[in-house]
């Protein structure tokens, strides 16, 4: 688990607060306008953060007025249409048209709430905060001072769309979202450059050290429950390829997993670019949610 200070870093890489009726079930946050999702995307170039709060007519009771999740944007916008994979939700957000992708969702442990838990005096921090993201400075940097202290969880199940691509600079797409071409043709003879993408073998260290101090020493697949002592018997797998695009990774952006469970998840996912989740492999496995 991590602080909110440690993934965000500084209140200069708060874009600011959004005003949502729920948490996240996909790697989207909706607006009801094209130049809302665009203004969003273009700041998130230099702030790529920020904090959604639960308001609004359709909000559940119980999450009104709490801090819900912080989330990571990208600059690639478009309509909701061409990012939503689920029908039903899909059918649900066509109410707010455009949608910019997300590419890390964590939610802020206990909901705390703004007035009862955090000491606002007012729900203030929301005005004009209800389809678009607002940045008060006075306000986020009282809610940094309050926050910035607090548990957050990465959800890593929620991941961008199958192979998507950021691209790095503010782009629309409305029914075909940037993917990363996985194919190529074959049988020419060309000079090639190749291209290595770069891993980070501290954190591997790091994510199997996190394991063993979970299970009392010993090495635990988090897809099937195997365990082990010897190190060389595990990988530490990405949730999200690296091929995907470069970012700044964490411990919570990997799990522990046996050869078997690693391959898996890769040729039973989705897209050679969307690996199948660990509940989905622990659910195919008859095994209980970790």
């Amino acid at each position: 688990m991590l602080a909110f200070d440690e993934v965000v870093q500084s209140p200069n890489n708060l874009m600011g607060v959004k005003a949502v009726w729920g948490v996240s079930q996909e790697a989207v946050m909706c607006f009801s306008t094209r130049g809302r999702a665009e203004g969003v995307a273009e700041r998130s170039l230099s702030k790529k953060f920020f904090v959604t709060i639960g308001a609004g007519s359709d909000v559940p009771s119980e999450l009104d007025g709490r801090v819900l999740e912080l989330v990571k944007v990208t600059s690639v916008y478009g309509e909701t249409k061409a990012f939503v994979q689920d029908s039903v939700l899909k059918s649900k957000l066509m109410q707010w048209p455009f949608a910019i992708v997300t590419s890390e969702t964590y939610d802020v442990i206990g909901h705390p709430h703004l007035i009862n838990d955090l000491g606002f005096p007012d729900r203030r921090i929301l005005t004009n905060a209800f389809d678009g993201v607002k940045r008060d400075d006075e306000r986020i940097l009282e809610l940094w001072e309050k926050i910035k202290n607090h548990p957050i969880q990465h959800k890593t199940e929620i991941l961008p769309p199958p192979g998507f691509l950021d691209t790095g600079k503010v782009e629309y797409f409305s029914t075909f979202y940037p993917r990363l071409k996985i194919t190529s043709p074959e049988g020419k003879k060309v000079w090639t450059l190749s291209l290595d993408v770069e891993r980070s073998r501290e954190l591997k260290r790091a994510v199997k050290e996190e394991n063993k101090l979970q299970h009392g020493g010993t090495l635990k697949c988090e897809g099937c429950d195997y365990s082990d002592p010897v190190d060389g018997m595990f990988d530490a797998h990405h949730l999200q390829p690296v091929s995907c695009g470069e970012r700044e990774s964490t411990i919570d952006d990997l799990v522990v997993l046996c050869p078997t469970c690693h391959r898996w998840v890769h040729v039973k996912g989705q897209d050679k670019l969307a690996p199948l989740p660990i509940p989905k492999l622990r659910e195919i496995k008859g095994l209980p949610p970790i």
